[in-house]
């Protein structure tokens, strides 16, 4: 298969890798064996070495099976960024489990959709969070059979019960081998589920062999300023929960063979902390991450140069905060995107070849994309022209767990219609419009948010931006936009529609504009449209 895209990719990443066809638990052995002594997790002033990460591994896999867990049986993880975290990772993995990493900030309603929904047995819940728990398994409405309780620096007491369980207890008490499960590549080994921002969330039915393709293609991206992949030490300050950070940080050192640095709060003095104390040479990012670092009023004095590359994801990287922080630190940044259903990413801007600004890059090893038609999704677009980007490639997953017909709407003919509206040039670079969700129809017209959102990035008064359609009695729906001043900043309502009208159709230019302190955002960093569209509808509702 020759692409356009090829051309631009940095010398020496491959076209196409040949995958193992192992289970994610065997690219861990692999390290434990050929590099027992080298750090696998820090934190603070702690570490634990492969050999002995694999040794708690290994017993709590064992104390796992004690409490009657069974081959296949899902085991959900509630935590923030801990060691204990990626070391229940890597015992449900020995054993064939499949995880389901849990945000441990969802309320109970939503704790009890996903619990309920993937059929989890276990839940390993940092104690902090773990009440809710207690709560959902009294209720009944769920599989939750037995509560695993992590305890961190500030302890929790909690009532004796039969279903609770000490996770310290837990991984000293088991035998210290290898778990008599055999586990093959196409076994589910994560269910993932979606952000659910426009509805009940779906669990993406991602296997070992997805996941085995998401960490090779990423190793392989990074070749360029990584030739030797175990030199890797990554600084893992994203959520583990989420498909993002898990993949970048995790997932990824199970074939590099690398060190994690594990970040609980990823403020700029958290993560320049961590920084100066450990010196990682590449970490995945947000860009409130760089810009927090970049601002630091330390960052001069501090070891930044230490990174070497770093990706960063989830919404557009303004090129002023992208240029100085590469000037700042010497390093490299790829830009990606992709998606739960696709293990995490599907294309990326090379390091080194070239940079288009508003491009999230070109289609990664072994990916396939195309720009279909909105309406019908079998016309396949000019370049340059918007449609719906569609994918197909190994990481992406099998369907969405227990939902055949949310399955057969977005997989068809082996394709994954990502419900994203994109543009590809004549150089195979793609450039994210809009979500097909958030696109507006005025008076006949369709308007793009992010367009919207673009211009006002664009505005020097303007921090952030976020726009949304909002019911209008003469268009059908109309524009507003939601805007965050830079500190020390004003602008008028006037002002927003001027500098639109220079860049947009009239069409276009927001009829409504709102200056607020900050926006609702996912636990990556995404704007939320869809809670601005509900605290709009529940404004109309009271007037």
């Amino acid at each position: 298969m020759e692409r356009s895209w090829y051309a631009f990719y940095d010398e020496g990443v491959r076209h196409s890798i040949d995958y193992p066809g192992k289970p994610m638990k065997d690219y861990f052995s692999k390290w434990v064996e050929k590099n027992p002594d080298k750090p696998y997790l820090i934190w603070g002033d702690k570490q634990l070495t492969y050999k002995e990460a694999n040794s708690i591994a290994c017993k709590l896999a064992s104390s796992i099976i004690g409490l009657g867990y069974v081959k296949g049986d899902r085991i959900a993880l509630m935590s923030t960024n801990l060691p204990e975290y990626v070391i229940c990772l890597q015992a449900c993995w020995k054993l064939g489990a499949a995880i389901v990493p849990t945000n441990p900030m969802y309320t109970v309603p939503e704790l009890t959709h996903q619990f309920g929904d993937s059929g989890a047995k276990f839940v390993f819940s940092e104690a902090q969070f773990a009440n809710k728990v207690v709560e959902i398994i009294k209720n009944g409405k769920t599989s939750v059979q037995k509560l695993v309780v992590i305890q961190t620096a500030n302890k929790v007491e909690f009532e004796p019960a039969d279903y609770l369980f000490d996770y310290e207890a837990l991984a000293a008490q088991g035998e210290d081998r290898e778990p008599d499960i055999e586990v093959f590549s196409e076994d589910l080994s994560m269910l993932q589920y979606t952000g659910g921002t426009t509805g009940l969330s779906k669990g993406c039915l991602l296997s070992n062999a997805n996941l085995e393709a998401m960490a090779f293609q990423d190793v392989e991206w990074f070749k360029p300023p990584f030739h030797n992949p175990e030199e890797i030490v990554a600084m893992a300050a994203m959520p583990l929960y989420h498909i993002y950070g898990f993949n970048t940080s995790v997932n990824m050192m199970m074939v590099a063979g690398g060190t994690i640095i594990v970040v609980n709060g990823p403020t700029p003095d958290n993560l320049l902390k961590n920084i100066n104390e450990h010196e990682p040479n590449y970490f995945a990012a947000v860009p409130a991450m760089i810009y927090g670092l970049n601002n630091h009023p330390d960052i001069s004095k501090s070891k930044i140069k230490s990174i070497k590359a770093m990706i960063c994801g989830s919404s557009p990287l303004a090129v002023e905060g992208l240029n100085k922080f590469e000037e700042l630190s010497g390093a490299v940044i790829t830009e990606g995107y992709g998606l739960s259903e696709t293990s995490n990413v599907l294309t990326c801007t090379p390091f080194y070849t070239k940079r288009k600004i508003g491009s999230v890059g070109l289609p990664w090893p072994d990916v396939d994309i195309k720009i279909v038609d909105l309406e019908e999704g079998t016309k396949e677009m000019p370049n340059g022209e918007p449609g719906e980007l569609i994918a197909k490639g190994p990481q992406i997953m099998s369907g969405y767990w227990n939902n055949p017909e949310e399955t057969a709407n977005v997989l068809r003919d082996g394709w994954l219609y990502t419900g994203d509206i994109a543009a590809i040039d004549d150089d195979g670079f793609i450039t994210i419009v809009d979500r097909k969700k958030d696109m507006i129809l005025c008076s006949g017209f369709n308007v793009f948010c992010r367009e919207i959102d673009e211009v006002m990035y664009t505005h020097p008064k303007v921090l952030d931006a976020c726009a949304i359609g909002i019911p209008d009695p003469k268009r059908g729906e109309t524009p507003k936009i939601f805007i965050i001043l830079k500190p020390g900043q004003t602008m008028t309502e006037d002002e927003v529609k001027e500098y639109c009208r220079k860049y947009l159709a009239p069409y276009k230019v927001p009829t409504h504009v709102e200056f607020i302190d900050e926006l609702p955002r996912t636990s990556v960093g995404k704007p939320m449209r869809n809670a601005l569209r509900q605290q709009e509808k529940a404004k109309n509702n009271q007037s």
